[in-house]
């Protein structure tokens, strides 16, 4: 009977014993060996959490996708099965993301918006992933020590302190993590002999957990398949075979992907760059990815085009497919015979090869999380030739190990302080300031957003001043100036803002809302009835709007239409007692008394010790001949502070 025979790559096969007699291995041996297994992971994963402590004091980053993806996610309120059926069945800020939404969910429903919590489990999901870094290394033959080794570069790296400190990257983080056990199920199906399909099983089940988590996981079949060449695996049918539900799956979200970003007009192709310019800028951030490995310096959560579409680009954009060609030819040169280069290489070109933004998927042409996978590959050819080093140069042994050490000590450092730069809107889109100046106008934006939020609207209005002169047709922009103006009783600057607005968007409908609002401040009611009509046909959300104009219907005399619209807005805020109080005061003035009643009690048991509600439900109640009630809501009125007149005690005793 044939047995199967496991072969493995030159660079990592024993040697022959020669006739030797093999040696026992000692009990001590093996207890050395399992205290090594456990003592690294240990050690990496501490070493890991100091180097992003700062993240526990960071908040949520409202002004860059977190206020879609948790503070304003309604579903994440709730774990009902509607809820979980919309998880599962829509998409979220032009991603298909469900389990990272059904994570957000669960830290809801115990904890509430927490942004510590939230932070924690992003950390929890990282050092998982950093074990599985070393387990990984470690079933492909590599010692202890550095297997150790490549893990904690993966750990503590600079560039992967955005998906840690951003909640909203719980989707990298749960990818990666899913991504890398799914390999290692699969390496140990490799290794393992007979009977092993179990866990190739339980590869197919986390890749599709994977790809529930984000759709970048699609390049794990490419990355199975190096493996394969890695192991030395023979070629076979059967090894194709086996990666056919990976593509399938791969196929299948890849598409929905496509066609969601598409229908969000996520997916831009020679809209604001061409495809040409496009290509360079993809080259560009192949090569970037590589230095900032090694180099991880002027990182920042937005990295900005370096030209308008149809002006030269630097220099080093045109240069950048050179050490790309460079590259893949050295890969060819040692296919057949350095395959730990070839399989190191080549997994961090399957991996991001899919994340270089040549169709302009994403807000920028590079983003810092998407090397989590790709560096991967890389810690383990980095591992790989300090091992080789060492062999060969036993005597720069200690200098080898005291330059790492330094290294390691660099990254702590520098991912240490990267964390502290997502604490909040503020230090983020400072940082990004003061590394592109006036290179884009988002950074401005957001940092007045965080600032507008923040109550401090002089900075706001600097920061807004600046972006609307790096982009003047951002009407979202000029519109929150502009409301900021309104609030500082600017109307003049305020209608400017809202006008320019309209002018760049005429379906801007919050434009038409705020423009309505400075007709009635100025007792233009048709105006303002034009216009907030014009709004609430183009959005029937807008409550304020039928606030606005209930106010408008007042004015006109039109007060039934004016209960009604104030009922409308009631519908989506039901907890604002002066509207309610608004209702009771219409129908009290038509002289429907008990209806009056009714919404002036609703306003008392929002807010039961303000003492108008009080005086104006008596006068109803008195109206309808019921003194008793009516001398009670006028005593109670006064006790409150309202000067009731003598006579009127009097006429209701």
């Amino acid at each position: 009977m044939s047995k199967r025979i496991e072969v493995r790559p030159k660079a990592i096969q024993r040697k022959k014993s020669h006739g030797k007699k093999p040696v026992p291995v000692t009990s001590i041996q093996r207890i050395s060996s399992g205290y090594h297994t456990y003592l690294y992971p240990l050690l990496i994963l501490s070493l890991t959490v100091i180097a992003f402590l700062p993240v526990f004091s960071n908040d949520f980053m409202f002004t860059w996708d977190d206020s879609t993806y948790i503070t304003d996610n309604l579903m994440i309120r709730s774990l009902d099965l509607q809820s979980l059926r919309q998880m599962f069945s829509t998409q979220t800020g032009g991603t298909y993301v469900p389990l990272p939404l059904l994570s957000y969910a669960i830290e809801y429903k115990f904890f509430g918006l927490n942004p510590l919590v939230f932070h924690l489990t992003n950390l929890l999901i990282h050092l998982g992933s950093t074990f599985i870094v070393f387990r990984i290394l470690h079933r492909l033959d590599m010692e202890p020590f550095s297997a150790a080794l490549g893990a904690l570069i993966f750990g503590i790296h600079p560039m992967g302190v955005e998906s840690v400190a951003w909640a909203t990257e719980r989707k990298d983080l749960l990818y990666s993590f899913f991504y890398l056990v799914s390999l290692l199920a699969y390496i140990d199906y490799c290794r393992k002999g007979k009977n092993t399909y179990y866990y190739i099983g339980i590869s197919y089940g986390l890749f599709l957990l994977a790809l529930l988590s984000k759709i970048q996981a699609v390049s794990l079949p490419l990355v199975l398949l190096l493996t394969d060449y890695y192991l030395g695996r023979p070629v076979k049918l059967k090894l194709f075979a086996e990666k056919i539900p990976y593509f399938a799956l791969s196929l299948v979200f890849g598409i929905a992907g496509i066609f969601i970003l598409k229908n969000m007009g996520a997916l831009k192709i020679n809209e604001l760059h061409t495809f040409q310019e496009r290509l360079f800028f993809g080259c560009y951030a192949f090569d970037a990815y590589l230095v900032k490995f090694i180099a991880p310096f002027k990182l920042s959560s937005l990295y900005p085009y370096p030209a308008l579409s149809g002006h030269p680009l630097p220099i080093l954009y045109y240069l950048s497919p050179v050490p790309i060609a460079l590259l893949l030819f050295a890969v060819y040169k040692s296919f057949k015979r350095e395959r730990p280069f070839v399989f190191g290489i080549l997994f961090f070109v399957f991996s991001v090869v899919f994340l270089l933004q040549i169709f302009g998927a994403g807000q920028g042409f590079m983003a810092d999380r998407y090397t989590k996978i790709p560096y991967v590959g890389l810690a383990f050819l980095m591992v790989w030739y300090i091992k080789k080093l060492v062999i060969r140069k036993p005597e720069m042994k200690h200098f080898i190990y005291l330059c790492i050490s330094a290294f390691l000590i660099m990254f702590m450092v520098l991912t240490f302080q990267r964390s502290r730069i997502w604490k909040n809107g503020e230090t983020l889109w400072t940082d990004v300031i003061e590394k592109y100046p006036l290179k884009d106008q988002r950074p401005y934006a957001c940092r007045g957003l965080y600032y507008k939020a923040a109550g401090e609207m002089d900075k706001a209005v600097a920061d807004f001043n600046i972006e609307l002169m790096i982009d003047p047709k951002d009407a979202d922009i000029l519109q929150y100036r502009g409301n900021i103006y309104f609030g500082r009783g600017k109307d003049d600057s305020a209608y400017s803002d809202y006008i320019r607005a309209i002018k760049i968007t005429q379906t801007n409908a919050f434009a038409f809302a705020n423009l309505g609002a400075i007709y009635i401040r100025r007792n233009q009611y048709d105006s303002a009835m034009i216009n907030l009509s014009k709004a609430l046909e183009m959005d029937s959300t807008l409550s304020t709007s039928y606030a606005n104009r209930a106010v408008v219907y007042g004015a006109l005399g039109r007060q039934e239409e004016s209960a009604r619209d104030f009922k409308r807005y009631l519908r989506s805020r039901p907890d604002d007692e002066k509207v309610m109080f608004s209702i009771g005061l219409i129908y009290q003035n038509k002289g429907e008394f008990e209806e009056s009643i009714s919404w002036f009690t609703k306003a008392i048991a929002k807010k039961p010790d303000f003492a108008n509600y009080y005086w104006l439900r008596s006068q109803s109640f008195r109206s309808l001949g019921n003194k008793q009630n009516a001398l009670r809501d006028a005593i109670k009125a006064k006790e409150l502070g309202i000067e009731v007149p003598a006579d009127y005690i009097r006429s209701l005793n």
